[in-house]
């Protein structure tokens, strides 16, 4: 299995002090930040916009290392959609909803040109708080048995009492929001989430 990577949400950070915030979960040991980014035309998305493909160009330039957008959003122009976003740097991931078939996402997984990582998501997108949904880890699940080195990330309701069923059912790349802003050692989450997904990986 693909190694863990922990990415607290910053959509649950102090947003007046969001560089700081950064900077101190990096310091407690993160591997990713992970940005939500919405427009307001399509909530229902993870990068939350009506159109990926605008946002591609603007983000390279900011310095982004990976651009995961919802396949909902994506089914007619997917192969474009990767090819800049490899053009520019950046690793491409795609996402789905809960309501989305994961059978949705193979030809992604399987094109000359991939996407490299499959963000699940155990919540509905765009608010953060939100119980975790179980039921989610058959997508897990199902993706970590057809393609075993792959990056598979969970989004929603993770923490310490859920990390568990993630990292059993094969998610590697874990983000958590509330669990871990919300923590009074947020530095003693993030290790515990890291430890349970190289533990399951262990086991497997």
């Amino acid at each position: 299995m693909a190694t863990a990577k922990i990415a607290p949400s910053m959509l649950s950070s102090d947003f007046a002090n969001l560089a700081s915030e950064a900077h101190r979960m990096l310091n407690f040991g993160a591997d990713w930040l992970h940005m939500d980014i919405m427009d307001g035309a399509y909530l229902d998305c993870h990068l939350m916009v009506t159109n990926p493909l605008d946002y591609v160009e603007p983000f390279g330039k900011a310095g982004a290392s990976g651009f995961t957008f919802h396949v909902e959003v994506s089914k007619d122009n997917w192969k474009e959609l990767v090819r800049n976003i490899k053009s520019k740097g950046m690793r491409p991931g795609v996402a789905l909803k809960p309501g989305t078939p994961v059978e949705e996402v193979y030809p992604l997984l399987e094109d000359e040109i991939p996407v490299e990582l499959v963000l699940v998501m155990t919540v509905e997108p765009g608010f953060g708080g939100q119980k975790f949904m179980p039921e989610m880890m058959d997508k897990v699940r199902t993706l970590r048995k057809k393609y075993p080195s792959l990056d598979i990330e969970v989004d929603g309701g993770l923490g310490p009492s859920t990390i568990g069923m993630a990292a059993t059912a094969g998610a590697n790349c874990i983000v958590a929001g509330s669990s871990v802003f919300g923590a009074a050692e947020p530095d003693q989450v993030i290790s515990l989430l890291r430890k349970s997904v190289d533990d399951a990986s262990q086991a497997s």
